[in-house]
């Protein structure tokens, strides 16, 4: 192989340096890669290769360059030349009518309602100044005028451009100011900890502390582990923008990714509903936020309005109801679950959390207790997400009272008193009594739940009622239920009653997955129901399958084997099965109908109109295709109905097939 010349070493570096950095504008900024993940791994490799071999041609805005250099001994303070001001809050739209007010008296004129509404992702504010197009230096924002110099760590985010995109000539010559938030996406976030506790390391709070803490290591090559990212909010610099929305074009121009959900809005009930719209999806959005920003979309007016303290006249913070807050543990107790599992929950004050007041959270397991360190008495942040529990997230130890007292799991059940144990490998304790009063109630509630039998009415207060009443022991004596014997309870009248036993007869036809899963077998989740359903075609086959058969299914493994095999090998979970079929309830099986999908993983998201999620699960299935919750690589399709969410943004850009309802029709038709 003949050996490069010079020449021709500089002029492939440079082609490989352009590829890599095109390569990287069109991943992180427009949403659509072009090369996979190895083969944009192989032209950096290539690219180090040659640079190791010919020195002279490196240059700082070289791909390469990204490596976290030395560690620093500290951190440089560094002066702002423009404050990176605050925002003030507002928490309800009767606050940002008052704000427009404001602007207004202070401009003795009314104003055209013309604003920029925008997310903001929660993390790191940081300015990245460029000097001729170049990086040049990266400040975090510190108290608005003095903030530390952190080039090198952010030298290691590739979603940070070393050298300005060409589009803008202006900014290619002197000083460019760009500002920005540094975060984790919420995907990345969850891996890493997962890692961490495998590898027993640090568990990180939230997202927001680990992308801070990240970029405040002197060691860059800490930040270059965290997958961290960056979304940009304004240029400080004039290049020819009038308004803010500009800014944003000219931010993305450059090479800098901007949240695509951000909207010109051009009156006051527009802010309203871009507000509404954002607190809907923002569970669905890759990055973790508290609210939208409003700024005043003219520039020129923005800068008249001038600053107030430390924060300007012309934009605000709407901040959404709170996702988490702080409280006092009164109490931890044990919850007794229909698998017999004791999940310690701590109570406390009925407190205002997402929207809605909560007074207990749960602690999971003795683990958790142990990692959280809590105790009764402790100070506690607590975190919800839509309508789940809640779970306590950290203890705030400094608050910690002298009178705090730890907490052990129960040697005993707290419901029927025999004892608990801790299985090994497992994290959670159980009840080691079978017939205990709280796993039988549980396991009623599991019956009858939506995913089950799903018998419209009959919730938890009606089965405890039925219960404590006599009216029926176990689970399949709901199927024996008359509407004379339900109007001589209280709450209960000729109708209701009436309602209640034509729900159970509705129910009395149910497909073999669902039949499995109200079952509530320990480790048997709704898609090994399924799976079982598919595999075997019918309950006789999957009561008499051996441990061999089990293990054959796919994602069926040992423990979830051997759990189903002892759970049919018990004769009073026969006897039980009996009953309810007895009580003229059909079990539906469903066989395999083709293997015209094998080997195909479909990722549904949004709302589909023609058919049930269940029912195009159930039918992939059918067809021996597989179902994943969320999407990666190894996605074949996503079905996209409406209101389709961020699985949609991702599939587009790892290059899944997207299909609509239509064309998912035809697949399975």
């Amino acid at each position: 192989m003949t050996a490069m010349t010079k020449q021709h070493a500089q002029q492939r570096i440079q082609k490989l340096r352009n590829e890599v950095n095109h390569n990287r504008y069109l991943y992180h900024v427009l949403d659509k890669p072009r090369v996979s993940d190895a083969i944009d791994d192989s032209l950096k490799h290539e690219l180090a290769r040659l640079e190791n071999q010919f020195p002279e041609f490196i240059t700082p805005d070289s791909p390469t360059q990204r490596v976290g250099g030395e560690a620093l001994p500290e951190f440089k303070k560094v002066e702002h030349e423009h404050r990176m001001l605050s925002l003030n809050d507002a928490f309800s739209f009767e606050e940002i009518k008052e704000w427009i007010k404001r602007i207004e008296r202070h401009l003795r004129a009314k104003i055209k309602p013309e604003f920029f509404a925008e997310v903001k992702a929660d993390g790191l504010a940081v300015s990245l100044i460029y000097e001729d197009g170049l990086l040049s230096k990266a400040v975090t924002r510190g108290d608005g005028r003095i903030g530390e110099d952190v080039t090198e760590n952010i030298k290691t985010i590739e979603a940070i451009p070393l050298k300005l995109e060409g589009a803008v000539k202006e900014a290619q010559k002197g000083r460019v100011e760009v500002r920005g938030e540094i975060y984790i996406k919420k995907e990345d976030f969850e891996k890493l900890n997962k890692k961490q506790e495998q590898a027993k390391g640090q568990i990180f709070a939230n997202p927001r502390n680990l992308a801070a803490g990240s970029i405040r290591q002197l060691d860059p090559k800490v930040a270059a582990k965290r997958a961290l990212t960056f979304l940009c909010w304004d240029v400080i610099t004039d290049l020819g923008q009038k308004t803010h929305e500009q800014t944003h074009e000219i931010a993305r121009s450059l090479g800098f990714p901007v949240a695509k959900v951000n909207e010109y809005c051009d009156s006051v009930s527009k802010l309203e509903s871009f507000y509404q719209k954002i607190d809907k999806k923002r569970e669905n959005l890759d990055f973790n936020i508290d609210g939208i920003v409003l700024i005043v979309n003219d520039i020129k007016l923005f800068k008249k309005l001038g600053v107030v303290g430390k924060a300007p006249r012309g934009a605000i913070a709407w901040k959404f109801a709170a996702q988490q807050a702080t409280t006092v543990v009164k109490d931890i107790i044990i919850q007794v679950g229909r698998t017999g599992a004791l999940t310690p929950v701590a109570i406390f004050e009925p407190t205002q959390v997402a929207g809605s007041q909560v007074s207990r959270a749960t602690l999971h397991n003795e683990d958790e207790i142990k990692r959280l360190d809590v105790r009764i008495g402790d100070t506690a942040v607590i975190q919800k997400a839509g309508d789940i529990i809640p779970d306590v997230v950290e203890v705030l130890v400094r608050l910690r009272s002298k009178n705090s007292k730890k907490f052990a799991m129960p040697k005993k059940c707290p419901v029927c008193n025999h004892a608990a144990e801790r299985k090994s490998g497992e994290a959670a304790h159980y009840c080691a009594n079978k017939d205990c009063p709280a796993r039988h109630r549980e396991a009623m509630y599991h019956f009858v739940s939506k995913k089950a039998f799903n018998i419209d009415g009959l919730g938890p207060k009606i089965l405890d009622q039925l219960l404590d009443s006599g009216l029926i022991k176990d689970a399949s004596d709901i199927f024996t239920l008359k509407k004379e014997q339900l109007q001589e309870l209280e709450r209960f009248d000729v109708k209701s009653a009436e309602n209640l036993v034509k729900a159970i007869d509705n129910a009395r036809e149910i497909s073999l997955g669902h039949f499995i899963y109200s079952l509530g077998i320990l480790h048997v989740g709704e898609e090994t129901a399924n799976a079982l359903s598919v595999y075997f075609g019918n309950l006789t086959a999957i009561q008499g399958a051996s441990l061999d058969e089990l293990n054959k299914i796919p994602d069926v493994g040992k423990v979830v084997a051997e759990s189903i095999s002892a759970y049919f090998s018990d004769q009073k979970n026969k006897d039980f099965i009996d009953r309810i079929i007895k009580n003229n309830v059909k079990v539906r099986g469903e066989r395999l109908m083709s293997r015209k999908l094998e080997g195909k993983t479909f990722v549904l998201t949004g709302s589909l109109d023609s058919i049930t999620r269940d029912e195009a699960k159930q039918k992939i299935r059918l067809l021996g295709g597989d179902i994943s919750s969320s999407v990666s690589k190894n996605t074949d399709y996503l079905v996209a109905g409406s209101s389709a969410g961020s699985k949609l943004d991702k599939a587009e850009k790892l290059g899944v097939k997207v299909i609509n309802e239509k064309q998912f029709l035809e697949i399975i038709k």
